[in-house]
């Protein structure tokens, strides 16, 4: 809604500035009209999706968890990139009613300076987002092409503020939009350069490197002062400063009880970086920046709840489950892996089983089939007075919370957190 709102202000200012009857009284009219809608809301948008970008603890409560940022700020990068895509397009069109001529110098470069500035913003968004979403680019790589969203926004924030228009008529609309830019490269500085000194960076040391299979490692870091604190459930984002690895920040779950002091992460080798991680050796630094997340079984007022991990999705129920202390919760938890060998710490999970208020359901899909909510609701008798936390592969909570949806469990008791939006 305050994203709707801020959108709204400069719209509804836009519509006030002249009478509707002025701006669509013809066909040129109409499209020059549809390209200064599309420019607005298309900067707006583009200006609060370089705010969403930074990962600030405020805006993370504001919008409860990272993860709901992130897909926020997906879909307004779409959105934005769309409207600014048919921004020339409607104002072209109102030149070709004029002449040929007149829309093809429309779009050559050079001729108006802040014609230019809309060119080259907009080219840079096509050529960004062409890579982001056409290309398999490595991550570090795609990360480092992104920043460079904020040169295509100085462009088209000069764009907007030096072309004759209703922006550069009017105060209001010019000072509205100058200050949401500023703000909006103020957060994209922030989040390229100024994030590593301010965010709530914690240096650890690599103490253990526990192999637990084949593809699985638990890793054991020790704070070299003090620790972070956080509660079962919750992730950091972690980047090792030493070693035959890229020194990149990636997500991942801590699975430490919430007593301990050392941070543990199990970690399945899922890619390049996540590949290089069993080779490590214990005594490297490793920055830990976090804790973020909203996801946790003491964040749901029900205490009957079920539990759903899909492979290495089981990495925070392990934290919430070392963090039990108490009788009052009834848990089933279903652990969902292609077969017996991918299962880890399943000793463990077995030894609390037989002491905290947890029933532990292993499945495996090479004998059983995909785990779906009909075999859940016959295991669970419930579950329509339980609270459901999943946290898996997107595809896997998606589909289950249709079947539990189609059951009529009502989405505001089924819980997970998109870690692919991380």
């Amino acid at each position: 809604m305050v994203i709707i709102v801020l959108v709204a202000i400069p719209l509804l200012r836009w519509f006030f500035i002249e009478p509707l009857n002025f701006r669509f009284f013809n066909f040129i009219g109409t499209m020059t009209s549809l390209g200064q809608i599309t420019g607005i809301v298309g900067l707006t948008l583009f200006s609060l999706n370089l705010i969403l970008s930074v990962r600030i603890k405020a805006v993370e409560r504001f919008f409860y968890g990272l993860d709901r940022i992130y897909d926020n700020h997906h879909k307004i990068g779409a959105i934005s990139f769309s409207l600014l895509l048919f921004h020339p397009l409607f104002l072209v069109v109102s030149y070709l009613s004029v002449s040929l001529r007149a829309a093809v110098d429309f779009f050559m470069p050079f001729t108006d300076i802040p014609i230019t500035y809309g060119i080259v913003a907009l080219f840079l968004m096509i050529i960004l987002l062409g890579l982001t979403f056409y290309s398999k680019l490595r991550y570090h790589r795609w990360k480092f092409t992104h920043k460079f969203m904020v040169l295509a926004f100085v462009f088209a924030l000069l764009h907007s503020l030096t072309i004759s228009s209703d922006i550069s008529r009017d105060a209001f609309l010019r000072i509205y939009l100058l200050t949401l830019g500023l703000l909006g490269l103020g957060a994209g500085f922030y989040q390229a350069v100024l994030s590593r000194l301010f965010n709530s960076h914690v240096r650890y040391n690599l103490k253990a490197v526990n192999i637990i299979n084949a593809r699985t490692v638990e890793l054991e870091l020790e704070p070299k002062t003090k620790g972070i604190k956080f509660y079962p459930g919750q992730f950091v984002f972690i980047r090792f400063l030493a070693g035959d690895i890229k020194p990149e920040s990636h997500p991942f779950s801590i699975t430490t009880g919430e007593e301990g002091a050392n941070l543990h992460l199990v970690i399945k080798s899922l890619g390049d970086f996540t590949g290089q991680v069993k080779k490590l050796v214990p005594g490297i630094p490793v920055d830990v920046e976090g804790p973020y997340g909203k996801f946790s079984h003491l964040n749901v007022a029900n205490k009957n709840q079920i539990w759903i991990a899909g492979g290495v999705g089981i990495t925070p129920f392990i934290s919430m489950a070392r963090s039990l202390n108490t009788d009052d919760y009834k848990i089933d938890l279903y652990y969902a892996v292609n077969s017996a060998d991918e299962v880890v710490l399943l000793n463990e999970l077995k030894a609390i089983e037989t002491r905290k208020s947890l029933r532990l359901i292993p499945w495996y899909t090479n004998e059983k089939g995909y785990l779906n909510a009909r075999a859940i609701s016959g295991l669970s008798p419930n579950l329509e007075n339980s609270d459901i936390l999943m946290c898996g592969p997107s595809a896997f909570m998606f589909s289950l919370r249709q079947q539990f949806v189609d059951l009529g469990i009502k989405k505001k008791h089924i819980h997970f957190e998109n870690f692919k939006l991380l």
